[in-house]
């Protein structure tokens, strides 16, 4: 490694050590207040991740699970029975939209496969009329708290 590298991951690394020493002596009300607080700056920071709306009509049977399958492997939320809510980077969905269509043009067929990239403050005036779907599950950030 460079020297001028190592030099700066020490500091890096010293400067991290500072703060978790900082954070180990402050009150419980207090680091809730500084957690809180970065909570907010991070959901103010653009991010490259989207919602993204996948709907399909697939006459085969067997390709149809199969879809089904990947796209839940995928991280995919299964809203209706053709119908998922991802978020997810668009390098990401780029590459569910790839493999789609390369199963697409595998074998002869009229079926349809679509992918909608949503942005988040349009999906949160979703109106459900029906069965509730827990669409947080997907667009709520996931906060982890570590003391």
């Amino acid at each position: 490694m460079y020297p001028g590298f190592k030099i700066i991951e020490e500091k890096a690394a010293q400067a991290d050590e500072d703060r978790r020493h900082q954070l180990a002596e402050l009150g419980i009300e207090e680091k809730i207040h500084r957690i809180m607080e970065w909570l907010a700056r991070q959901s103010r920071v653009k991010s490259n991740v989207m919602l993204y709306l996948i709907m399909y009509d697939i006459e085969n049977n067997k390709v149809r699970t199969q879809v089904a399958k990947y796209l839940i492997k995928k991280g995919c939320l299964r809203i209706q029975k053709s119908v998922y809510l991802a978020k997810s980077s668009s390098t990401v969905m780029k590459d569910i939209s790839r493999t789609l269509r390369e199963i697409n043009e595998i074998y002869e067929n009229s079926d349809s496969i679509f992918v909608l990239p949503v942005p988040e403050e349009k999906f949160n005036n979703i109106t459900v009329i029906g069965q509730n779907v827990e669409f947080e599950i997907v667009t709520k950030p996931k906060n982890v708290l570590f003391f």
